[in-house]
């Protein structure tokens, strides 16, 4: 239960802070402006995340949630990170 309000979070918190995954995805390869702006959301997605995972595991008193932010953080930051670097 905690686990899964966690991981809904977690992905919720890379919606609004990052640009839409297939607008990355079809952007210019080497194109600064869209690279910033995905690193900066990126910061700001994963901060939001962890704090909630924080704060779910601090209110369920298991470690689980914050695993769950990490795992989940790491994962949508890989793709984001592949979507930069592939061809549109």
């Amino acid at each position: 239960s905690s686990d899964v309000c966690s991981s809904d979070l977690t992905v919720n918190s890379f919606g609004v802070f990052l640009p839409k995954l297939t607008d990355v995805r079809r952007s210019v390869p080497g194109d600064s402006s869209m690279v910033k702006d995905v690193r900066l959301g990126q910061i700001g997605a994963v901060s939001v995340a962890m704090g909630f995972g924080a704060i779910m595991s601090s209110l369920s008193g298991s470690p689980v949630p914050v695993y769950v932010s990490f795992l989940m953080s790491a994962v949508i930051v890989g793709l984001y990170e592949q979507a930069l670097r592939s061809e549109p």
